[in-house]
């Protein structure tokens, strides 16, 4: 069974089914940018700690993630800029 058979492209729920996606979209980005961001906070607490405690490998590893969570929002934010289907 296909859901594009029961797509709604024409009539009065057309735009509803547009509506609804782009709602859906930006539910999703907004989501995945407040994880990173928590997360990206909790990292930043990690790597001053292990400053002070002058822990070389545990800064690197805590820098490289720090970078992997900035970049995830790099890029959910590129997404909302770019994608015509999404509305902010």
């Amino acid at each position: 069974m296909s859901i594009d058979r029961f797509k709604v492209s024409l009539g009065p729920f057309a735009k509803t089914r547009k509506n609804v996606d782009g709602f859906c979209h930006n539910l999703i980005l907004s989501n995945a940018m407040n994880e990173c961001a928590h997360q990206l906070i909790k990292i930043e607490k990690e790597y001053h700690e292990a400053v002070l405690k002058d822990d070389e490998l545990l800064m690197q590893q805590k820098k490289l993630e720090m970078q992997a969570y900035q970049s995830s929002l790099h890029l959910t934010a590129y997404m909302y800029d770019e994608v015509d289907e999404i509305s902010t």
